[in-house]
C-alpha cells in the first residue's frame, strides 16, 4: 500500500471529533497504566526487596497482576498512540497543503525541553525525552510506504528482545552495559542514589534524577536496545495505523481489530506470564534467563490486544467510557506531568517522604494511591476542559510550538 492509498483512506474517515474521542479514551486508559507503574516504580526501584519480603498473599497477587497485565503494556500503548498522533497531524497537514516537517520539528523540540524539565524536577523515569528524540527519527520515515513501515515497525518491536534474550542465554547472564562495567555496577549506582531520595533535599533529588537517567537509560544495554528501538517501532506502527485509516473507519476495520484481539490477547498473556516468573524467585540463569528476557516481546503484543478490544468496545457499547476518560486523554501530557509531581511529593524526602514509612510500602497501598491520583486527575481534566480549550501543559506546548500565545478560554455561545 502506498502513501497515497493511506491519504485516500483517511479522507473516508468519520468526523474528526468522533475519531479523536476514541483515541483520547485509549490514551487515558494507557495513562492509567503508566501512572500505576510510575508511582509504584518510584518506590520499588529502591525498596523492591524490602517490599516483596514483607508482602503477604494479597500484595504478591497485586505485584504479579502488575507485571502480567500492566508492566510494559501501558508504555507500549502510549508509544503506539504517539505514532498515531504523528500520523493524524501529518495527514491533516497534507489535506491543507501545508508544510509539516518544520512544524513537527518545533513540536518535538519543545517536547524535549518539557521532558528535560520533567526529568530534572519531577521524575527520574521520564519518557518524553526519548519520545522527542525518536519523534525526530520518525520524521525521516514519513514518506515510507505502508508495507515498509509495517515490516520495519514489527521488526524493531519483536527482534530486539529475542536477540538480547539469545545473547543472555549464551553468556549465562546480563550483558555488560555500554559503559563497559559489569551488571552489578548499575545496581550499586542505584543503591548509592537512595539517600538523595530518602533523606536528601530538593537539589539532591534533582542531581540524583540525572545520575539515574545516565546510569540506566543511557548505558543499560538491554534497555537501550529493547526499549528505544521498540519505541521507534511502535511509533512506526502507529503511523501505519493512522495512514490506513483504522480509527477513521472503525466499522470497516472491525474484522481486522477482532483478529488482532483474538491473537494478541492470548499470545501476549501467555508470554507475559513467562516474563513475570522473575517475581516468583525462580532462578533466572542461563537459558532460562534468556527466555525471560526474550519474553519481553509479549509486552507490546498484549498491548495491541488491549488496544484492539478497547477500540471495538468504545466504538459501540462503551461510549460511556469515553465520557469518563476522554478529557483525561486530551490532557495526557498534563496528567503525566502532574502524576509524576504528586508521586514524587508523596514518596521522596523533599515532600512527604513516605518512602521511609514501612506502613505505606505495600503493593496494595501503592496501587491504591496511584488509582486515587488517576481518578483525581480525571475529575480535574473534566472540570478544566469545561472552561478551557487545552490542558495547562498542552497549552504551553502548543503556544511555544506556534511561537505565540494560543487562546485558552472557550468562547461562550450567545443565548
Amino acid at each position: 500500500m502506498t502513501d497515497t492509498d493511506g491519504v485516500v483512506e483517511d479522507r473516508r474517515m468519520v468526523p474528526v471529533a468522533d475519531r479523536l474521542v476514541v483515541i483520547d479514551t485509549l490514551r487515558a486508559v494507557a495513562l492509567f497504566g503508566v501512572i500505576i507503574m510510575n508511582l509504584t516504580a518510584m518506590v520499588m526501584i529502591f525498596k523492591a526487596e524490602a517490599v516483596m519480603t514483607a508482602a503477604g498473599p494479597v500484595d504478591m497477587g497485586v505485584g504479579l497482576a502488575e507485571l502480567v497485565f500492566l508492566q510494559g503494556k501501558a508504555r507500549s500503548s502510549f508509544a503506539f498512540l504517539f505514532g498515531v498522533g504523528f500520523g493524524i497531524l501529518m495527514l491533516r497537514a497534507q489535506a491543507r497543503g501545508a508544510g509539516f516537517g518544520g512544524f513537527y520539528l518545533r513540536r518535538v523540540f519543545i517536547l524535549l525541553l518539557i521532558g528535560l524539565c520533567n526529568l530534572a524536577f519531577l521524575f527520574w523515569g521520564d519518557i518524553l525525552i526519548v519520545y522527542a528524540l525518536l519523534g525526530m527519527v520518525l520524521l525521516l520515515f514519513r514518506n515510507a510506504g505502508q508495507k515498509a513501515l509495517l515490516i520495519l515497525g514489527l521488526t524493531l518491536v519483536v527482534l530486539p528482545p529475542l536477540l538480547i534474550g539469545a545473547a543472555e542465554a549464551v553468556i549465562g547472564g546480563p550483558l555488560p552495559n555500554l559503559a563497559g562495567t559489569g551488571p552489578g555496577a548499575a545496581q550499586a549506582a542505584f543503591d548509592a542514589l537512595l539517600p538523595a531520595y530518602a533523606t536528601g533535599d530538593y537539589w539532591a533529588f534533582v542531581c540524583a534524577n540525572f545520575r539515574y537517567y545516565v546510569t540506566h537509560n543511557l548505558t543499560d544495554t538491554s534497555y537501550v536496545v529493547m526499549y528505544d528501538l521498540g519505541v521507534l517501532g511502535l511509533f512506526m506502527l502507529g503511523l501505519w495505523t493512522a495512514r490506513k485509516g483504522v480509527f477513521g473507519d472503525i466499522e470497516q476495520h472491525r474484522p481486522l481489530l477482532r483478529r488482532i484481539a483474538a491473537v494478541a490477547l492470548p499470545v501476549g498473556l501467555v508470554i507475559s506470564v513467562v516474563q513475570a516468573t522473575r517475581m516468583l524467585g525462580v532462578p533466572a540463569e542461563g537459558v532460562l534467563r534468556g527466555a525471560v528476557t526474550a519474553a519481553y516481546v509479549g509486552l507490546p503484543i498484549l498491548a495491541f490486544g488491549y488496544l484492539a478490544i478497547l477500540t471495538l468496545f468504545i466504538s459501540r457499547s462503551g461510549r460511556w467510557l469515553s465520557t469518563l476518560l476522554a478529557p483525561m486523554g486530551r490532557m495526557a501530557l498534563t496528567g503525566y506531568l502532574a502524576s509524576n509531581a504528586i508521586g514524587a511529593f508523596i514518596w521522596y524526602a523533599w515532600g512527604l517522604g513516605h518512602i521511609n514509612d514501612t506502613a505505606w510500602l505495600t503493593m496494595g497501598g501503592m496501587n491504591l494511591i496511584a488509582v486515587a491520583v488517576f481518578v483525581g486527575l480525571c475529575l480535574f481534566s473534566a472540570l478544566w476542559l469545561s472552561v478551557f480549550r487545552f490542558g495547562p501543559a498542552e497549552w504551553v506546548w502548543r503556544s511555544l510550538t506556534y511561537g505565540r500565545l494560543q487562546p485558552l478560554l472557550k468562547q461562550r455561545t450567545a443565548g
